[in-house]
């Protein structure tokens, strides 16, 4: 019998038994609930009185505005939280006896200063930590972050993606992960959990990769069996998500709880945020801007359709149509252009040649024409457009705009922002670094209290 831990989390069940058996009865895993069946389908329940889920909840704020601000001092954690004083210096002797957080030196004084320096508390970098993977064509990355979010280890490892059947990825992200956990995370106290970022449409709820253009297989589970291999909590995601998560944690976009994020690249890929949250849809994979429709029986895409944005203004096929007009360097993959190749033919259409500007003009009109749709059904407060496939932005924002213009009433575009965000550094790793952290606070917690009391 496998268990569920909401609907993107899986553990293992002989894990959790474990667990169980010394938590305190005061904290419960991932909010307020813990619900589980065990294998002959007899239910146990367990729920959280108002007092203790309050205190509950008020540590794991702690936990995550340290992890945002970095140290802060005690008082200042109560102000940021809305938390007495009194809660909080309960709360982080609590944080400090099971080593999840640490103290500071005290602030130095200034010369005319009065009273005591402000004595700062910190995540303990050691506490816990978590494994990102980005799977992309012909290319994984493996990244490992702290329990304070910060990266302590990245690599990258060339492989023919598009060869491997389901069972082959499964065996190579073991090896790696396995690699990976004998030689970096000596010193941490736990795994807290994996993150798998990937190209494509993946349902959080099954743990199953859909469809991703980095693979030739579909409908593939893979978040339960890692869970089981690892003993803890697995995350599969989509990359967009994780890059929104990242974006919106920023200062500048704190007052945009409805975010739209597009990613451009080799594909085209979309996150939604509505109130802060993102939107999953029924099965994990809503948001699929890319395969949206932009002309019925228009140009072939990745995914084995024709007409979608994706075909029009990705980076396969924005090489593609430029192939059709001028000479390409020989060599390399025409169906997964360098970043290289890509930047070449941006700057022969920022420079004027004519061909190029009508290939970025078109793929502006497909943007615009989706995003139009976007506007209309959400209402966003800010479209944000990221991704290396930015790298072309003002060869596309031109048509893009007239596109909009002409597909809405200005009423429907109300007030919403159309932004570009430069892509000098890949977001998705952090991102999910985040997110694995975020989703496995609570068992951190959990685990930190039983071995202290036990």
């Amino acid at each position: 019998m496998r268990l569920r831990l909401t609907n993107i989390i899986y553990m293992p069940c002989d894990a959790l038994f474990t667990l169980g058996a010394k938590i305190n009865k005061r904290i419960c895993n991932l909010g307020r609930i813990l619900r589980f069946f065990t294998s002959n389908n007899n239910g146990i329940f367990m729920a959280l009185t108002s007092t203790d889920t309050s205190r509950y909840d008020n540590t794991l704020a702690v936990i995550r505005t340290l992890r945002d601000q970095g140290p802060v001092a005690r008082v200042d954690l109560g102000a940021l939280n809305g938390i007495s004083s009194a809660t909080v210096t309960s709360i982080s002797a609590e944080l400090l006896q099971q080593g999840l957080i640490k103290e500071r030196p005290p602030e130095t004084p200034r010369p005319s200063g009065r009273g005591r320096p402000k004595t700062l508390v910190e995540l303990n970098p050691q506490a816990a930590c978590v494994v990102c993977i980005k799977l992309s064509i012909n290319e994984i990355q493996l990244v490992v972050g702290d329990f304070s979010g910060q990266v302590r280890h990245s690599e990258h490892h060339a492989v023919p993606t598009l060869t491997l059947s389901a069972n082959d990825l499964e065996t190579l992200l073991e090896e790696k992960i396995s690699a990976i956990c004998a030689q970096q995370l000596n010193g941490f106290k736990r795994l807290a959990g994996i993150c798998l970022a990937v190209q494509g449409v993946v349902s959080s709820q099954s743990g199953s990769i859909i469809w991703s253009p980095a693979l030739s297989f579909r409908n593939a589970p893979i978040s339960a069996q890692l869970a089981d291999r690892f003993h803890c909590s697995v995350l599969l995601e989509n990359d967009a998500n994780c890059i929104a998560g990242v974006l919106a944690a920023k200062p500048d976009y704190a007052d945009c709880p409805n975010l739209v994020v597009i990613m451009l690249g080799y594909g085209i890929g979309m996150s939604v945020l509505i109130n802060g949250v993102p939107y999953l849809g029924a099965n994990g994979s809503a948001a699929e801007f890319g395969h949206s429709k932009y002309q019925p029986d228009g140009a072939l895409c990745a995914c084995g359709r024709r007409g979608c944005i994706e075909a029009y203004a990705s980076d396969y096929a924005l090489y593609r149509a430029a192939a059709d007009h001028i000479a390409l360097p020989s060599g390399g993959d025409s169906a997964h252009p360098s970043e290289q190749q890509m930047q070449a033919l941006t700057q022969q259409a920022l420079n004027g040649d004519p061909a190029m500007q009508r290939i970025y003009a078109e793929a502006g009109r497909a943007l615009g024409y989706g995003i139009a749709n976007i506007l209309a059904l959400f209402n966003p407060d800010l479209v944000l457009i990221t991704g290396a496939g930015v790298r072309g932005f003002d060869a596309m924002q031109t048509t893009m705009h007239s596109a909009i213009d002409e597909a809405l009433v200005a009423e429907l575009r109300g007030t919403t922002r159309l932004e570009s965000c430069a892509w000098d550094r890949d977001m998705t790793c952090m991102g999910g670094i985040a997110m694995a952290l975020h989703a496995t606070d609570g068992e951190t917690l959990s685990e930190s209290q039983a071995s202290f009391v036990s």
